[in-house]
C-alpha cells in the first residue's frame, strides 16, 4: 500500500504490530494521514443525492457509559443563564467520552512502557492536532447487525457476542462494498436501536457495572485485519467498539489500534438512519465529515460527525 508519502506494509510486517515512527517521530495522526487531499476530492464525488445525516447522539440523553460502571462518565448537567438581553449556556460535569465520540491516542497507554501513539508521553500534543485538520474523506457502514439477521444469527444486544473478521468480511461483501486505503469504517451493531427502543424507566434498570454487550472480536486478527483493509479510523453505535466486557487479563482491542497502529476509535456514533437510508439506495458508502473539538492534550472528542450521500 503506498498513501503518496510512504509505503505502508503489511501489519505481519510491522515491528511488534507497532507502527511507531512509520509517519515520522513527531507525527500525531496516525492513519489520519491516508485521509489526502486526493481521497478528500475522491470522496466529495460520492454526495449525489445531497442528503444529510447527523451522527450526534444527545449530549444530555445518550447517556450509556454510565452502566460501564463508570463514575467519570455521569449525566452532565445543562444550565441556562438569563441576563434579559441575552441567554448563555452552562454545561457541567461534562465528559466528552459519555456521547458521540473519538478516543484520541493518548486515551490508551501501552501496558508495557506506559507511553502513547509514536512513543509519545501524556501531556504532549493531543486531539487539537486533529482537530486543526479534521477528519474527513470516504466512509464506509457495515451493518452487521442487520446482515446477522439475514443469516440467521442475530446480535444479543445484551449479550458479549463476538464480530469477527469474518462477519466483517462477509457483510462487506454481501453489501456491495469494498474498504481500501483511507476508508472511515462504521460498524452498526445495534445497539442504538435497542437504547432508544427502552423507555426512561428501561434505561434506568440497565445493570450498572455488569451489562454486556456486541462489538468487534479483541484478537490480533483484527487488529491486523483492520490494518492491511487500509481504514483510517474505525468507529461504532456501541459504547466500546469492542465487545463489552473488555477482558483486561486477555487482548484488548483498543492498545493496538490506538497505541501501536494509530488508529483513532470511534463510539456511541448514531448510525440507524444512516443504515436505512444506506439499505434503501444500495449503497454503503458516503461523504464523511468530522471536527473533533480544538482541546489542547485533549485526550477525547464530541465527533461532530455528518455523514453526506
Amino acid at each position: 500500500m503506498s498513501n503518496g508519502l510512504v509505503s505502508l506494509p503489511r501489519y505481519a510486517d510491522l515491528p511488534g504490530g507497532s507502527a511507531t515512527g512509520l509517519f515520522g517521530s513527531d507525527d500525531w495522526l496516525g492513519r489520519l494521514n491516508l485521509l489526502t487531499p486526493d481521497r478528500t476530492r475522491s470522496a466529495a464525488r460520492l454526495v449525489t443525492e445531497g442528503k444529510v445525516f447527523s451522527l450526534n447522539a444527545p449530549v444530555l440523553t445518550w447517556n450509556i457509559p454510565h452502566v460501564l460502571g463508570d463514575p467519570n462518565r455521569t449525566q452532565p448537567k445543562h444550565t441556562v443563564l438569563q441576563f434579559g438581553d441575552h441567554n448563555d449556556d452552562i454545561i457541567d460535569n461534562w465528559n466528552p467520552q459519555s456521547s458521540t465520540q473519538w478516543d484520541h491516542f493518548l486515551h490508551f497507554p501501552n501496558p508495557t512502557t506506559d507511553k502513547y501513539y509514536n512513543g509519545h508521553h501524556l501531556g504532549c500534543t493531543g486531539v487539537e492536532v486533529w482537530a486543526e485538520r479534521g477528519i474527513v474523506g470516504r466512509g464506509v457502514l457495515l451493518d452487521v447487525a442487520r446482515w446477522r439477521i439475514s443469516v440467521g444469527r442475530p446480535l444479543d444486544p445484551l449479550k458479549r457476542d463476538l464480530i469477527t473478521v469474518a462477519d466483517l468480511a462477509d457483510c462487506a461483501a454481501a453489501s456491495g462494498v469494498a474498504l481500501g486505503e483511507g476508508t472511515i469504517v462504521i460498524i452498526r451493531t445495534g445497539w442504538e436501536t435497542f437504547y432508544r427502543g427502552l423507555t426512561g424507566g428501561g434505561r434506568a434498570r440497565l445493570p450498572h457495572g455488569d451489562i454486556a454487550f456486541p462489538g468487534l472480536e479483541a484478537s490480533e486478527e483484527m487488529a491486523a485485519w483492520l490494518w492491511d483493509s487500509g481504514v483510517a479510523a474505525v468507529a461504532a453505535d456501541n459504547a466500546t467498539l469492542e465487545a463489552w466486557p473488555m477482558l483486561l487479563t486477555e487482548y484488548v482491542l483498543h492498545e493496538p489500534l490506538l497505541t501501536r497502529l494509530g488508529i483513532p476509535i470511534g463510539e456511541l456514533w448514531l448510525v440507524d438512519s444512516l443504515a436505512e437510508a444506506c439499505r434503501a439506495a444500495n449503497r454503503y458508502e458516503f461523504f464523511l465529515t468530522s471536527a473533533p473539538m480544538n482541546l489542547a492534550g485533549g485526550v477525547s472528542s464530541p465527533a461532530n460527525a455528518l455523514a453526506i450521500l
